[in-house]
């Protein structure tokens, strides 16, 4: 699962984006990969939390998105390329 969430502030000119990804590991526990910084420049930030069950995985990551959605930003639909 990805969810990319974008905010656009054109008063303070701030540009950002956010990446959520859940994905299980090689040794079968849930990673959720948070990445978020500006748009269009340098620097961010990436932090990884792993979880035992996917349910507790995709709880950290719905509350997560959740939060960022209070915070102004909005859901983009991610296009995934062609395999």
């Amino acid at each position: 699962m990805q969810i990319r969430l974008e905010k656009f502030d054109y008063i303070e000119g701030q540009h950002r984006y956010c990446v959520l990804n859940l994905s299980q590991t090689l040794f079968g526990e849930w990673c959720v990969e948070q990445t978020n910084g500006p748009l269009g420049e340098a620097g961010g930030q990436q932090r990884r939390s792993y979880y035992t069950s996917q349910e507790t995985a995709l709880a950290a990551a719905e509350k997560h998105r959740d939060r960022q959605i209070k915070r102004g930003f909005v859901p983009i639909p991610v296009q995934l390329g062609l395999f």
